[in-house]
Protein backbone atom coordinates (compact mmCIF):
# COMPACT_ATOMS: atom_id res chain seq x y z
CA UNK A 1 0.00 0.00 0.00
CA UNK A 2 2.60 2.44 0.48
CA UNK A 3 3.95 2.38 -2.62
CA UNK A 4 0.71 2.67 -3.97
CA UNK A 5 0.25 5.96 -1.68
CA UNK A 6 3.56 7.16 -3.07
CA UNK A 7 2.62 6.95 -6.63
CA UNK A 8 -0.99 8.43 -6.17
CA UNK A 9 0.17 11.33 -4.34
CA UNK A 10 2.95 12.81 -6.76
CA UNK A 11 1.86 11.89 -9.83
CA UNK A 12 1.24 15.54 -11.53
CA UNK A 13 -2.30 15.96 -11.27
CA UNK A 14 -2.51 15.66 -15.17
CA UNK A 15 -1.39 12.24 -15.04
CA UNK A 16 -3.89 10.16 -12.91
CA UNK A 17 -3.18 6.86 -11.25
CA UNK A 18 -5.93 4.88 -12.22
CA UNK A 19 -6.83 2.56 -9.23
CA UNK A 20 -8.56 2.93 -6.13
CA UNK A 21 -11.56 4.78 -7.24
CA UNK A 22 -12.22 3.22 -10.53
CA UNK A 23 -16.14 1.31 -9.89
CA UNK A 24 -19.27 3.78 -9.54
CA UNK A 25 -19.05 3.81 -6.20
CA UNK A 26 -15.74 5.34 -6.32
CA UNK A 27 -16.27 8.23 -9.23
CA UNK A 28 -15.50 11.74 -7.41
CA UNK A 29 -18.88 13.41 -9.02
CA UNK A 30 -18.86 17.06 -10.17
CA UNK A 31 -22.23 18.14 -11.09
CA UNK A 32 -22.78 22.35 -12.01
CA UNK A 33 -26.06 23.76 -10.42
CA UNK A 34 -26.76 26.40 -12.63
CA UNK A 35 -30.57 27.16 -11.75
CA UNK A 36 -31.06 29.24 -8.28
CA UNK A 37 -34.53 27.53 -7.42
CA UNK A 38 -33.02 24.07 -8.09
CA UNK A 39 -29.86 25.24 -5.87
CA UNK A 40 -32.27 26.05 -2.94
CA UNK A 41 -34.45 23.11 -3.87
CA UNK A 42 -31.15 20.87 -3.37
CA UNK A 43 -30.60 21.97 0.57
CA UNK A 44 -34.60 22.51 1.77
CA UNK A 45 -36.03 19.35 0.03
CA UNK A 46 -32.74 17.29 -0.63
CA UNK A 47 -30.39 17.66 2.05
CA UNK A 48 -32.25 19.12 4.54
CA UNK A 49 -35.17 17.23 5.78
CA UNK A 50 -35.99 16.86 9.24
CA UNK A 51 -37.10 13.66 8.31
CA UNK A 52 -34.17 12.59 7.32
CA UNK A 53 -32.85 14.05 10.66
CA UNK A 54 -34.84 12.18 13.32
CA UNK A 55 -34.25 8.68 10.65
CA UNK A 56 -30.53 8.77 11.23
CA UNK A 57 -29.81 9.57 7.16
CA UNK A 58 -28.29 12.56 7.46
CA UNK A 59 -25.49 14.61 9.48
CA UNK A 60 -26.92 18.04 9.15
CA UNK A 61 -24.50 20.30 7.06
CA UNK A 62 -21.32 22.24 7.90
CA UNK A 63 -19.87 25.15 6.34
CA UNK A 64 -16.08 25.00 5.73
CA UNK A 65 -13.89 27.14 3.31
CA UNK A 66 -11.86 30.15 3.60
CA UNK A 67 -14.19 31.93 2.06
CA UNK A 68 -16.57 30.70 4.68
CA UNK A 69 -14.45 32.33 7.23
CA UNK A 70 -14.34 35.67 5.77
CA UNK A 71 -18.50 35.28 5.13
CA UNK A 72 -17.84 34.71 9.25
CA UNK A 73 -20.46 31.37 8.40
CA UNK A 74 -19.40 28.59 11.00
CA UNK A 75 -20.71 25.50 12.09
CA UNK A 76 -24.17 24.61 10.70
CA UNK A 77 -25.83 25.72 8.00
CA UNK A 78 -28.89 27.52 8.42
CA UNK A 79 -31.41 27.10 5.56
CA UNK A 80 -31.01 31.51 5.25
CA UNK A 81 -27.42 31.65 4.80
CA UNK A 82 -27.45 29.10 1.90
CA UNK A 83 -30.33 30.90 0.10
CA UNK A 84 -28.45 33.86 0.45
CA UNK A 85 -25.36 32.94 -1.15
CA UNK A 86 -27.86 31.17 -3.92
CA UNK A 87 -28.71 34.52 -4.61
CA UNK A 88 -25.15 35.53 -5.00
CA UNK A 89 -26.06 37.65 -1.68
CA UNK A 90 -23.56 38.48 1.18
CA UNK A 91 -25.47 35.98 3.90
CA UNK A 92 -24.70 39.00 6.49
CA UNK A 93 -25.48 41.95 4.86
CA UNK A 94 -27.79 41.15 2.17
CA UNK A 95 -25.83 43.06 -0.45
CA UNK A 96 -24.44 41.88 -3.78
CA UNK A 97 -22.02 39.63 -3.36
CA UNK A 98 -20.11 38.95 -6.58
CA UNK A 99 -20.57 41.94 -9.42
CA UNK A 100 -22.91 39.92 -11.52
CA UNK A 101 -26.53 38.17 -10.99
CA UNK A 102 -27.23 37.22 -14.59
CA UNK A 103 -30.79 34.96 -14.71
CA UNK A 104 -28.58 31.70 -15.47
CA UNK A 105 -25.97 32.55 -13.23
CA UNK A 106 -23.83 29.43 -12.37
CA UNK A 107 -24.87 28.69 -9.18
CA UNK A 108 -22.21 26.40 -7.69
CA UNK A 109 -20.84 22.77 -7.74
CA UNK A 110 -21.85 19.80 -5.70
CA UNK A 111 -18.97 17.52 -5.82
CA UNK A 112 -19.83 13.95 -4.07
CA UNK A 113 -16.96 11.81 -2.59
CA UNK A 114 -18.18 7.83 -2.36
CA UNK A 115 -17.05 5.42 -0.20
CA UNK A 116 -16.72 1.40 -1.65
CA UNK A 117 -19.37 -0.33 -0.69
CA UNK A 118 -18.05 -3.06 1.96
CA UNK A 119 -16.80 0.62 3.62
CA UNK A 120 -20.64 1.66 3.93
CA UNK A 121 -21.83 -1.86 5.16
CA UNK A 122 -19.29 -2.17 8.08
CA UNK A 123 -19.92 0.58 9.12
CA UNK A 124 -24.25 0.31 8.77
CA UNK A 125 -23.25 -2.95 10.42
CA UNK A 126 -20.88 -1.76 13.32
CA UNK A 127 -21.77 1.91 13.31
CA UNK A 128 -18.08 2.06 14.22
CA UNK A 129 -18.20 5.95 14.52
CA UNK A 130 -13.92 5.61 13.74
CA UNK A 131 -14.79 4.93 10.06
CA UNK A 132 -17.51 7.75 10.09
CA UNK A 133 -14.36 10.07 11.13
CA UNK A 134 -11.56 8.26 8.66
CA UNK A 135 -14.33 8.96 5.69
CA UNK A 136 -15.03 12.45 6.75
CA UNK A 137 -11.80 13.30 7.64
CA UNK A 138 -10.49 12.23 4.03
CA UNK A 139 -13.19 14.03 2.24
CA UNK A 140 -12.19 17.06 4.45
CA UNK A 141 -8.44 16.77 3.51
CA UNK A 142 -9.11 16.29 -0.17
CA UNK A 143 -11.45 19.40 -0.38
CA UNK A 144 -9.12 21.61 1.41
CA UNK A 145 -6.53 20.57 -1.38
CA UNK A 146 -9.40 21.16 -4.05
CA UNK A 147 -9.80 24.78 -2.44
CA UNK A 148 -5.72 25.70 -2.74
CA UNK A 149 -6.43 25.24 -6.72
CA UNK A 150 -9.42 27.91 -6.87
CA UNK A 151 -9.18 30.69 -9.36
CA UNK A 152 -11.09 33.48 -10.74
CA UNK A 153 -11.13 35.27 -14.45
CA UNK A 154 -8.91 38.31 -14.48
CA UNK A 155 -9.85 40.77 -16.70
CA UNK A 156 -8.66 43.97 -15.45
CA UNK A 157 -5.78 45.95 -16.98
CA UNK A 158 -7.24 44.19 -20.22
CA UNK A 159 -5.68 40.53 -19.45
CA UNK A 160 -7.31 37.66 -20.05
CA UNK A 161 -6.04 35.03 -17.57
CA UNK A 162 -7.27 33.16 -14.41
CA UNK A 163 -5.53 33.78 -10.88
CA UNK A 164 -5.41 31.36 -8.41
CA UNK A 165 -7.28 32.63 -5.44
CA UNK A 166 -6.97 29.47 -3.15
CA UNK A 167 -10.01 30.09 -1.35
CA UNK A 168 -13.86 28.40 -1.65
CA UNK A 169 -16.62 27.92 0.43
CA UNK A 170 -18.57 24.85 0.62
CA UNK A 171 -21.40 22.99 2.70
CA UNK A 172 -20.84 19.46 3.61
CA UNK A 173 -23.25 17.09 3.76
CA UNK A 174 -23.19 13.91 4.98
CA UNK A 175 -25.66 10.68 4.07
CA UNK A 176 -26.04 6.96 5.29
CA UNK A 177 -27.92 5.50 2.09
CA UNK A 178 -28.35 5.81 -1.67
CA UNK A 179 -31.32 6.93 -3.11
CA UNK A 180 -34.09 4.64 -3.30
CA UNK A 181 -34.41 2.94 -7.09
CA UNK A 182 -38.06 3.05 -6.24
CA UNK A 183 -40.66 3.93 -3.80
CA UNK A 184 -40.91 0.49 -3.37
CA UNK A 185 -37.64 -0.34 -2.82
CA UNK A 186 -35.88 0.06 1.09
CA UNK A 187 -32.08 2.37 0.32
CA UNK A 188 -29.20 0.98 0.56
CA UNK A 189 -26.12 1.53 2.59
CA UNK A 190 -24.13 4.07 1.15
CA UNK A 191 -21.76 6.23 2.93
CA UNK A 192 -20.87 9.53 1.11
CA UNK A 193 -21.20 12.54 1.13
CA UNK A 194 -22.10 15.73 -1.06
CA UNK A 195 -19.67 19.34 -0.68
CA UNK A 196 -21.60 22.18 -2.66
CA UNK A 197 -19.16 24.86 -3.37
CA UNK A 198 -20.97 27.92 -4.35
CA UNK A 199 -19.56 30.04 -7.33
CA UNK A 200 -17.74 32.70 -5.62
CA UNK A 201 -14.24 33.20 -4.45
CA UNK A 202 -12.28 36.60 -2.49
CA UNK A 203 -9.61 37.83 -5.43
CA UNK A 204 -7.29 39.42 -2.79
CA UNK A 205 -5.45 41.66 -5.36
CA UNK A 206 -8.60 43.15 -6.49
CA UNK A 207 -10.25 42.85 -3.11
CA UNK A 208 -13.54 41.85 -4.26
CA UNK A 209 -15.46 38.83 -4.63
CA UNK A 210 -15.96 37.53 -7.92
CA UNK A 211 -16.94 34.10 -9.30
CA UNK A 212 -14.99 31.69 -9.09
CA UNK A 213 -13.23 29.71 -12.55
CA UNK A 214 -13.64 25.64 -11.45
CA UNK A 215 -12.07 24.58 -15.02
CA UNK A 216 -8.75 23.41 -13.53
CA UNK A 217 -10.47 21.80 -10.48
CA UNK A 218 -13.42 19.57 -13.03
CA UNK A 219 -10.21 18.82 -15.27
CA UNK A 220 -7.95 17.81 -12.14
CA UNK A 221 -11.02 15.38 -10.90
CA UNK A 222 -10.02 11.97 -11.62
CA UNK A 223 -6.94 13.38 -9.49
CA UNK A 224 -8.91 14.34 -6.30
CA UNK A 225 -10.49 11.09 -6.80
CA UNK A 226 -7.79 9.30 -6.37
CA UNK A 227 -6.14 10.90 -3.50
CA UNK A 228 -9.34 10.49 -1.37
CA UNK A 229 -9.39 7.02 -2.12
CA UNK A 230 -5.51 7.09 -1.02
CA UNK A 231 -6.44 8.69 2.12
CA UNK A 232 -9.34 6.67 2.99
CA UNK A 233 -7.74 3.48 2.76
CA UNK A 234 -4.77 4.21 4.64
CA UNK A 235 -7.09 5.53 7.39
CA UNK A 236 -9.15 2.60 7.79
CA UNK A 237 -5.62 0.28 7.42
CA UNK A 238 -4.42 2.44 10.69
CA UNK A 239 -7.78 1.17 12.45
CA UNK A 240 -6.91 -2.40 11.87
CA UNK A 241 -9.27 -3.28 8.58
CA UNK A 242 -7.53 -5.19 5.59
CA UNK A 243 -7.84 -3.90 2.32
CA UNK A 244 -8.17 -5.11 -1.19
CA UNK A 245 -7.53 -4.48 -4.78
CA UNK A 246 -10.30 -5.48 -6.61
CA UNK A 247 -11.21 -4.72 -10.86
CA UNK A 248 -13.16 -1.82 -9.24
CA UNK A 249 -11.20 0.06 -7.18
CA UNK A 250 -10.78 -1.58 -3.28
CA UNK A 251 -13.10 -2.98 -0.89
CA UNK A 252 -12.70 -4.06 2.84
CA UNK A 253 -11.42 -7.79 3.27
CA UNK A 254 -13.77 -10.41 4.18
CA UNK A 255 -17.12 -8.86 2.80
CA UNK A 256 -18.55 -11.09 0.38
CA UNK A 257 -19.04 -10.10 -3.41
CA UNK A 258 -22.41 -11.45 -3.30
CA UNK A 259 -22.84 -8.66 -0.71
CA UNK A 260 -21.89 -5.91 -2.12
CA UNK A 261 -23.97 -6.92 -5.11
CA UNK A 262 -26.89 -7.24 -2.77
CA UNK A 263 -26.66 -4.37 -1.40
CA UNK A 264 -25.92 -2.21 -4.81
CA UNK A 265 -29.03 -1.91 -6.72
CA UNK A 266 -28.97 1.43 -7.97
CA UNK A 267 -25.22 0.64 -9.36
CA UNK A 268 -27.19 -2.41 -10.77
CA UNK A 269 -29.91 -0.69 -12.91
CA UNK A 270 -27.30 1.61 -14.58
CA UNK A 271 -25.19 -1.34 -15.30
CA UNK A 272 -28.09 -2.83 -16.99
CA UNK A 273 -29.23 0.40 -18.79
CA UNK A 274 -25.63 0.81 -20.00
CA UNK A 275 -25.45 -2.93 -20.86
CA UNK A 276 -28.61 -1.93 -22.95
CA UNK A 277 -27.20 1.11 -25.14
CA UNK A 278 -24.10 -0.91 -25.02
CA UNK A 279 -22.06 2.28 -22.68
CA UNK A 280 -18.80 0.97 -21.42
CA UNK A 281 -17.39 4.71 -20.16
CA UNK A 282 -17.82 5.32 -16.39
CA UNK A 283 -18.19 8.50 -16.70
CA UNK A 284 -21.12 7.83 -19.40
CA UNK A 285 -22.83 5.61 -16.96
Amino acid sequence: MSENIYYAMILHKHITWQGYGKGLHGMLRITPSVSVAAAKSYYTQGLSRESYYSQGQEIIGQWYGKSAELLNLKGQVRQAEFEALCENQHPQTGKNLTPRTKGNRRVGYDLTFDCPKSVSLVYAYTQDEDILSAFRESVHETMLEVETDMQTRVRRGGKNEDRTTGNMIWAEFVHFTARPVSEKTTPDPQLHSHCFAFNATHDAEEDKWKAGQFGAIKRDAPYYQEAFHVRLAERLQNLGYGIERTKEGWEIVGIPKALVNHFSKRTAQIESIALEKGITDAKQK
